[in-house]
């Protein structure tokens, strides 16, 4: 493996959705602090929908960038439910044991 990520790459719903979700989980904290959680979900749109338009081939049509917004909410979708697998599961694995 020579890379991390490739353009390529990143032009998928898979790993645009890995970036976001890191490039979030790095960040959020700057916000968490000041802000409620719905400014972390739109901000968590803002990456999507940033790297969505960079990465995925397009032309500025109107209709590619309502295209482009609705995979954006998506991904957002996505990668608020890999946070919430990993948390729950790391949850509940941590309780089991002080029960144990």
């Amino acid at each position: 493996m020579d890379s991390y990520f490739s353009a390529q790459e990143l032009g998928t719903f898979a790993g645009i959705t890995v970036a976001t979700n890191v490039i979030v989980q790095f960040t959020k904290g700057i916000f968490k602090k000041r802000c409620k959680d719905y400014v972390i979900r739109i901000y968590t749109f803002f990456v999507a929908f940033v790297l969505s338009f960079v990465f995925i081939p397009h032309q500025n049509t109107l209709k590619d960038i309502t295209l482009l917004m609705i995979n954006s909410i998506l991904i957002c979708m996505a990668s608020f439910g890999n946070y919430e697998m990993i948390k729950d599961t790391y949850r509940k694995r941590s309780t089991d044991e002080k029960q144990t």
